[in-house]
């Protein structure tokens, strides 16, 4: 343990004014609470360093265990270095590492004889083998919406979220927050060409592409046949999916609602979807 005694100390410059700056740039990110501290700790993220309020100097060394430095400031001074009324007396600094594209997370997720080509072109083998679950958000604007969708595929065993170009950072202050550390946690996928890595999925390994929309002529979800490999697009929330991923889509399904709703929170949605897939998986056979 070391002892901050000073606002303008650099060891704990990437802490200082966390609320008028991003670290997106710097390679760094920062978790805060002793919950998620701990998670990135047990993250395949390097852990850089982490500052606690005296009080809990003892309790989370011993947690931390010589994995990085800890830096102890009383409860005032970290209150000045953060930039704002902060109670939860831990933040952990972790350095970035670029997220895997589609094909490298799923080259790694599926064994050599799913790949195989007839693994690919033959449905029966396709129902043989062990489910995938796929969430894939081509454009997730809020970090809120963001940490829902990581903390359900973790908590329901989703195999992987893919996300397009234009998502919010998963590794955001507020994403890390909501999703209680989960966004580094759930295999994650960042896809350039979302349309390209989607068609593979579809035509190379055996992916059934489900839009989740509010048709009404969509499939309902309860009723909905699940199939061994299922990747549930979900759309942003102004504007939906995108013409070209609805066209792309073999399926579409919706969650049955009353008529004064016409619509879910995209991370309520996804949620609803997630349970459903996980659920299913155990009961149903291939659609």
């Amino acid at each position: 343990m070391q002892r901050i005694d000073s606002l303008d100390d650099p060891r704990v410059a990437v802490y200082r004014n966390l609320r008028d700056r991003t670290l997106r740039g710097e390679n760094i990110f920062v978790a805060e609470g002793p919950i998620v501290a701990q998670r990135l700790l047990e993250s395949r993220y390097q852990t850089e360093s982490v500052l606690v309020a005296a009080q809990r100097a003892e309790q989370f060394a011993a947690i931390v265990g010589g994995r990085a430095p800890v830096y102890v400031a009383d409860e005032q001074l970290l209150r000045q270095i953060v930039g704002f009324p902060f109670h939860l007396g831990v933040l952990a600094a972790g350095r970035r590492k670029p997220l895997p594209g589609v094909e490298e997370l799923l080259s790694d997720m599926l064994s050599p004889h799913q790949q195989a080509p007839a693994a690919q072109s033959d449905p029966a083998a396709i129902g043989a083998a062990a489910p995938v679950r796929l969430i894939v958000c081509p454009e997730i604007t809020k970090p809120e919406n963001m940490g829902l969708v990581c903390r359900s595929a973790a908590a329901l065993g989703i195999d992987a979220v893919l996300l397009g170009a234009r998502c919010c950072d998963p590794l955001s202050r507020r994403a890390l927050r909501v999703s209680m550390g989960a966004t580094m946690h759930v295999p994650l996928a960042c896809s350039d060409s979302l349309l390209a890595d989607l068609t593979a999925l579809r035509t190379h390994l055996g992916f059934q592409l489900i839009a989740a929309t509010t048709s009404p002529d969509a499939e309902k979800l309860p009723q909905f046949r699940w199939p061994a490999r299922a990747a549930v697009l979900l759309g942003n929330e102004f504007t939906g999916l995108s013409a070209e991923c609805l066209r792309l889509c073999d399926r579409r399904v919706t969650i049955p609602m009353q008529p004064t709703v016409d619509s879910l929170n995209l991370g309520v949605a996804a949620a609803i979807c997630m349970y459903a897939m996980a659920t299913a998986g155990k009961s149903s056979t291939a659609g």
